[in-house]
């Protein structure tokens, strides 16, 4: 999004997970997107690779930094390779590396990012990295279950079980009676009692999603991909963390007022209460 102003004839083209890939969609500013299948084995990277081959580039950009990316990054068509100092599986080995090479430093994943601006030329960029998604709509029957009532979005899930906040159905309740806002649970995983809501748990799709966090008045969510999208919206947003940084992956900018983050103690995401998050919650309506 920061490179189009300087480049507004630039194509953009981008390599993500199969499953991920209507997100990109949603932004509108990427024109082709190629899909790696994470289970698809051997010969599904190589057609992968096939595929990008076909295409030339002027920079591509690693900015993943393992072995899987870096050989894609070495064997695609195009004249300078930039990746991240700090990648992992001796991924570095395949491009010019870019940014600090220490693991150990406690920096958000996005201010690792931000020098590739720098080394296309891009310096008079806005720091809080604002993001659109302009190609991302509600289908009728969202908006049918959504209703005209303000509402708060809960996230319950996460990718590892540690990361995943178990008091979600507690907060649900103690917002139902206090709030007065709708509060719509989102995700894939149906368990959990959640009467009253607005659930949406597999019923969202990926280009839906944000424009309905968007919408939303706040969010509440463990570290995972809804937290980001909010994050990069400037929604509202209660963000929990158990054993992962808030440093590293917690809303972006850390400046901005609209953002609590809640840890848990000794990296325990249980020992949060709903008692703080609620209180945390409050400070944002």
């Amino acid at each position: 999004r920061q490179i189009h102003p300087f480049f507004p004839d630039a194509r953009i083209d981008w390599v993500i997970k199969e499953e991920l890939a209507e997100i990109l969609s949603a932004s509108g500013f990427v024109h082709k997107v190629f899909h790696y299948k994470r289970r698809g084995g051997l010969q599904s990277y190589l057609k992968l690779i096939q595929e990008i081959r076909r295409e030339k580039y002027d920079y591509i950009l690693d900015l993943q930094g393992l072995l899987r990316s870096g050989i894609i990054t070495f064997l695609a068509k195009g004249g300078t390779k930039l990746g991240v100092a700090d990648g992992r599986e001796l991924s570095t080995v395949f491009y010019s590396s870019i940014g600090g090479k220490s693991r150990k430093k406690e920096i958000h994943a996005i201010d690792k990012l931000t020098p590739f601006l720098k080394t296309l030329g891009i310096n008079d960029f806005d720091p809080s990295l604002p993001l659109k998604f302009d190609n991302s709509f509600l289908r009728e029957e969202t908006q049918k279950l959504l209703g005209t009532k303000p509402f708060i979005m809960l996230f319950p899930e996460s990718r590892r079980s540690e990361k995943m906040w178990p008091y979600f159905e507690e907060l649900f309740g103690e917002l139902k009676k206090e709030s007065g806002y709708e509060i719509v649970i989102a995700g894939n995983n149906e368990a959990g009692d959640y009467k009253g809501s607005i659930d949406v748990r597999r019923k969202l799709s990926l280009t839906e999603l944000p424009v309905i966090i968007s919408q939303s008045k706040a969010v509440v969510t463990n570290d995972s991909a809804p937290l980001h999208i909010a994050s990069a919206l400037s929604v509202p947003t209660v963000a929990l963390f158990g054993p992962t940084s808030k440093n590293k992956y917690g809303p972006y900018p850390k400046s901005y007022s609209n953002f609590k983050v809640v840890e848990g103690h000794n990296n325990q995401i249980e020992t949060i209460s709903s008692v703080h998050v609620l209180e945390a919650l409050r400070g944002l309506l």
